[in-house]
């Protein structure tokens, strides 16, 4: 099975996992039975990025009780529940360093920017995870909008099976994967 992603994973590249917490897989307000079917591509990518000795960082939702986010979505993945805890199955493969955000974009978190820095060598970022049209979306369009800011020649990849997004009154899971997959490749975003 790891052969079926081995051909991302030449030197130079690294595995950024979205957001792969229980508060959207399996319990809280914003888990979505959709958004956990892709955790097996997910722990397939990660077995195969240590397979080829690629660096794996995971992004973790994690906020304060009080959190300004709360304004736009209902209270989730607060710090201390196991809501904010990565998947199980994630954590027992292991392997990677894990940064808890406390924004929808990873990329913009000081820390990301410094293991950004610290792997300067990268030709190549593959990502997974959820939200496909939110927290993926914009991870990925900042991180490549950055790089082009800084003229940093920086492969990013989505693999579509592995992130999704969640379907919930007013939110048509389907119709919001499909724009946020299009606003990517329009930006230059490799989806595999």
């Amino acid at each position: 099975m790891l052969e079926k992603y081995a051909y991302l994973f030449e030197e130079h590249t690294a595995l950024i996992i979205v957001d792969m917490v229980n508060g959207f897989l399996t319990e809280g307000p914003l888990s979505s039975p959709r958004s956990a079917a892709v955790l097996p591509a997910c722990e397939t990518l990660l077995r195969t990025a240590h397979a080829a000795g690629a660096p794996v960082l995971a992004f973790a939702d994690c906020h304060e009780p009080d959190c300004i986010e709360f304004q736009s979505f209902p209270p989730h993945c607060i710090r201390g529940t196991s809501e904010s805890e990565i998947a199980p199955s994630l954590r027992e493969i292991g392997g990677f360093a894990v940064i808890e955000k406390n924004s929808t974009n990873g990329a913009i978190h000081p820390a990301f920017q410094k293991w950004l820095d610290a792997h300067g060598s990268l030709t190549r970022i593959v990502v997974c995870g959820v939200c496909t049209d939110i927290c993926v979306m914009q991870f990925c369009l900042t991180l490549k909008t950055l790089c082009n800011q800084n003229e940093r020649p920086l492969e990013v990849v989505l693999v579509r099976e592995a992130a999704a997004t969640y379907d919930a009154p007013g939110h048509d899971g389907d119709a919001s994967e499909e724009a946020a997959v299009q606003f990517m490749q329009q930006a230059g975003i490799r989806i595999v």
